[in-house]
């Protein structure tokens, strides 16, 4: 499933192309996995993107009527299969899984939504397992935050260290990488970016939360934030066969630390990298560098 970094370069791509167009229509083939909440294509024809954001691992296209400045989003989650390729006369740019292959004609036998625009272009959300979803809400956070399915935690490339800290402190007896996953703690980070955090920072992924000290604590919040820049930099990463929306795959696995390194010496002490499992997911650390005692 993609993570913040690969949601960030997908939504900053569609940004700059959607932005602007006005919608025409929207299709879908998978009613279970579309909600329009209180919506119709009549009542929603005629609106302009305002822009791409994203929410965590959602991705948000806000839109607005000209006329009675009214604005609603529309969420979609790609989930582990997801794309979204986007397509006119003159562009395609796409993003997500690449199966299958995101240069296949669209749209195919796993497109699940089509969003048309006046201009003649074509947003595809296409999902093989149909994992991911699209909901139409109101713009009002309560309405987003029930659609998410949560309220999310913070953005940890906004978070201070002192709220991190804080919310730490509230979840004192929850081990540190489960904890960096919750979204309702922070949001956006899962398996890989919470490995080469803890990787950054020292600290085993079994850790409680109480049990890290204020320098530890400091180094972790910052570890996040570097971890997540550099893979946003980087395009984000491949590992999870993700695919930006420019087609090119993510090369921050090119400069992982301990994310799928087992076996391979640890950058900073030259001990081989390990995975256990935790918590029903993978956890990769160094064991000499990362002790958990």
């Amino acid at each position: 499933m993609p993570e913040l970094p690969e949601v960030t370069v997908i939504v900053n791509q569609l940004d700059k192309k959607l932005k602007g167009l006005v919608l025409d229509s929207i299709e879908y083939d998978w009613p279970k996995k579309f909600d329009w909440g209180k919506y119709s294509i009549a009542d929603l024809k005629g609106a302009k993107v305002l822009g791409v954001e994203r929410r965590g691992k959602v991705v948000l296209i806000n839109f607005q009527f000209p006329i009675s400045n009214f604005q609603f989003p529309i969420l979609i989650h790609l989930k582990l299969t997801g794309q979204l390729i986007y397509q006119d006369e003159k562009t395609r740019i796409a993003g997500g899984h690449p199966i299958p292959p995101l240069n296949l004609p669209v749209p195919n036998k796993t497109t699940r939504v089509i969003f048309s625009f006046t201009n003649g272009g074509h947003l595809y959300f296409n999902d093989i397992r149909k994992f991911g979803w699209v909901k139409i809400v109101t713009s009002d956070r309560q309405q987003v935050t029930r659609a998410i399915g949560k309220e999310l935690g913070p953005d940890p490339l906004e978070i201070s260290f002192e709220e991190f800290k804080k919310r730490l402190e509230v979840r004192g007896q929850s081990r540190i990488k489960k904890l960096l996953m919750d979204q309702g703690f922070v949001s956006g980070i899962g398996n890989i970016y919470s490995d080469e955090a803890l990787w950054r920072a020292k600290i085993h992924p079994a850790r409680l939360a109480v049990s890290l000290s204020q320098l530890e604590v400091r180094n972790l919040c910052k570890g996040i934030q570097d971890s997540l820049k550099l893979a946003i930099e980087k395009g984000g990463s491949s590992a999870s066969a993700f695919v930006d929306s420019g087609g090119e795959k993510g090369l921050y696995l090119s400069f992982a630390k301990a994310y799928h390194m087992t076996g391979r010496p640890c950058e900073r002490c030259k001990t081989p990298i390990v995975r256990e499992k935790m918590d029903g997911r993978s956890a990769h650390f160094c064991p000499n560098c990362q002790r958990l005692t």
